[in-house]
């Protein structure tokens, strides 16, 4: 699907970690009033990815961070737009704590606004972030286009990524592939990772 855009910016990956965005009860529990349809498959892709990711990086002596963010209540503008918060019950990963190796709680879409994510990042040398989670055009788009200023390298990965739709998903990563992300794969960053030397 972004085939030019990929001819233009080819995947390398150099220092990454990888951000695993609010895969959490609040947008993955069915119970949940933000609960996303297609979310399971979604966390299976992320569980696979890091699963993989975390053996590949062993075998090849590879300090390759996962930090995964948590939304937990709410600035003052998320609260005015959404007219709720994300109360604590919500606040819990979805995903088993073994494949991350920091948790950050935010309370808005940008995962660097007023967390510690930045210095995590510095003292592990991150120069690369790539990007999973949910969802696509709200907090993963932000965090993804915060970071690009930042002057990382963004790379988004489009089977680990959700939203409230398609037409969200795609549209989002759409515009940032034009301008600030290399849309890729799980697969495509696996066998990118094995030619890391």
């Amino acid at each position: 699907m972004f085939y030019l855009e990929k001819m233009r910016h080819p995947l390398k990956i150099s220092k990454p970690a990888i951000l695993v965005i609010d895969v959490q009860e609040y947008f993955f529990a069915e119970s949940s009033l933000a609960f996303l349809r297609g979310s399971e498959r979604v966390k299976e892709n992320i569980r696979a990815f890091l699963k993989q990711l975390r053996e590949l990086s062993e075998g090849l002596s590879l300090d390759i961070p996962v930090v995964a963010t948590i939304h937990k209540g709410g600035s003052r503008n998320m609260k005015m737009w959404w007219g709720n918060t994300v109360e604590d019950l919500w606040a819990e990963l979805s995903i088993e704590e073994e494949f991350v190796d920091f948790i950050i709680y935010k309370d808005t879409y940008d995962a660097f606004y007023m967390t510690g994510l930045h210095d995590i990042l510095k003292k592990k040398s991150v120069d690369q972030l790539i990007i999973t989670g949910v969802m696509t055009h709200l907090c993963c788009e932000t965090t993804a286009r915060s970071g690009f200023v930042k002057g990382y390298e963004i790379v988004m990965v489009e089977d680990c990524l959700w939203d409230k739709d398609e037409w969200y998903h795609y549209a989002s990563l759409k515009n940032l592939a034009h301008g600030f992300a290399v849309i890729s794969t799980s697969q495509e960053i696996i066998e990118q990772v094995k030619l890391v030397k």
